[in-house]
């Protein structure tokens, strides 16, 4: 008992402050809200400096076949031996785990590992989660972030040192999910964004782009929310000038400034493909090259018609008639077939003198083919040109030229062929031999056709 001092003579009892404490931390029903005074400013930890945050989910994104599964290799490797990236920035050594539901582990995550340099005893793969039964007998099944959050905690509880898990692709992880409804996937991230944010690991999941036009952060398959939820978004896209070269973009940087593209090859050791940087930044911009959904489309377009042609030629020459029937049936036009031919530098011949025409790769030519140079626009059909012009400078002149062209049945294959008849005085006989016949790619003796007096 205290006095309260004001003269009165009034008693009040001491607070029962264990009392109070005891209910401050005992949690209640009611909004939860902090302080900013009592939250302590804390910097970003970076797995890969302006371009992959650790703790944060960061989503990669691009159409098929452009590499974004071998970049992810590239990657792992580099944290699991403590290698600078590509552009010198260092990385926060560490494990790796894949979740990976397209590429084999043995015949393709692994060899692509090994000549990316990777220690594999750092790199895991979660293949399945075992669950019991109601008879107690345990099963394996896909993981699914719906679900199985959880068995990704016990991992990373386990392997302590993991700084990175890729999700190849996340779309194949999702459950029941609709990954169309923006308050689902939304609800679906938000475990495993907690889980990255309470262990400092960094989160790549892979998807595809969709074939719609629009700004690039629009450009991811399904919901928005995929994007919304990354801290950072990277894009690999085709370089527009260069069907070999790929192109890694930022499309969102949420906690850094934007550091800039890089660009790199695919190229192959001991048969195994792997990534080559080029060094610098490229200065291409994510909507300059995923905003063209037309350039996109027939990029894409081109280069499965390339791949179709190069396959329909490997063992040499096919008529051209033929190449236009299969093409037709495997669902590419001709105009994209005809670009095709030019990028992979197709030689078209003729078997014979008076043969069809045939397409052929510059190193399996037909032995007896006759090359025909095009000296046309190939959107040209020119007629043959039958007339004779006389030399009128003089009666008796020596020498004649006539051009005829010839034109292929295929459309767009016309091609512009000089005969040249050297005559002497007597050509006025059209009996009158011809000293020869010069074809461009052939030349052979053979009497004058008959042109009339010269």
């Amino acid at each position: 008992m205290v006095s309260t001092g004001d003269g009165w003579g009034a008693q009040l009892s001491e607070p029962d402050y264990g009392k109070i404490f005891r209910e401050y931390e005992q949690p209640t029903p009611g909004a939860v809200v902090r302080c900013f005074a009592d939250i302590a400013p804390e910097a970003v930890r970076r797995l890969w400096a302006g371009r992959i945050p650790l703790g944060k989910l960061t989503l990669l994104v691009g159409d098929p076949g452009l590499g974004k599964s071998l970049l992810t290799v590239d990657i792992a490797s580099r944290i699991s031996r403590d290698a600078v990236f590509p552009d010198g920035a260092s990385c926060e050594s560490g494990s790796v785990i894949f979740l990976s539901a397209e590429d084999d582990p043995g015949d393709t995550i692994r060899p692509r590992l090994d000549v990316a340099g990777a220690d594999v005893s750092r790199v895991h793969i979660l293949e399945a989660v075992r669950v019991p039964l109601t008879d107690g007998t345990l099963v394996e099944k896909p993981f699914n972030l719906e679900t199985d959050c959880a068995l990704l905690e016990g991992v990373l509880l386990k392997h302590r040192d993991v700084r990175l898990i890729v999700i190849d692709p996340i779309s194949a992880y999702l459950g029941g999910v609709d990954s169309h409804s923006n308050a689902e996937v939304r609800g679906l991230l938000a475990p495993l964004v907690s889980l990255a944010a309470k262990y400092g690991v960094a989160v790549l999941a892979v998807t595809h782009l969709r074939k719609s036009a629009g700004a690039a952060i629009y450009r991811a398959i399904s919901s928005i929310a995929f994007a919304a939820a990354s801290r950072a978004v990277w894009a690999v896209a085709e370089d527009p000038e260069d069907a070999k070269r790929r192109l890694l973009l930022p499309v969102k940087q949420n906690l850094s400034a934007d550091a800039g593209g890089l660009a790199f090859r695919i190229e192959a050791q001991s048969n195994v493909p792997r990534l080559a940087w080029e060094p610098g930044v490229v200065a291409l911009a994510a909507n300059d090259v995923l905003g063209n959904i037309e350039m996109q489309q027939d990029q894409s377009e081109r280069r499965e018609a390339k791949e179709w042609l190069k396959d329909f030629l490997a063992d040499g020459p096919v008529a051209v008639k033929r190449i236009q029937a299969e093409s037709k049936g495997a669902g590419l036009s001709w105009a994209t077939v005809r670009r095709a031919k030019d990028d992979l530098r197709v030689i078209a011949s003729k078997s014979n003198f008076s043969g069809g025409w045939e397409w052929h790769l510059e190193d399996a030519q037909h032995e007896d083919a006759h090359p025909i140079h095009s000296y046309v626009s190939a959107f040209e059909q020119p007629t043959e040109n039958k007339d004779v012009k006389r030399n009128r400078q003089h009666e008796d002149a020596h020498h004649s030229q006539v051009s005829t062209f010839e034109t292929s049945h295929v459309p767009g294959e016309a091609v512009q062929t000089v005969t040249r008849l050297q005559t002497n005085a007597d050509a006025a006989n059209e009996n009158a031999p011809c000293n020869s016949v010069t074809v461009l790619g052939t030349s052979t003796d053979t009497k004058a056709r008959k042109v009339g007096k010269l």
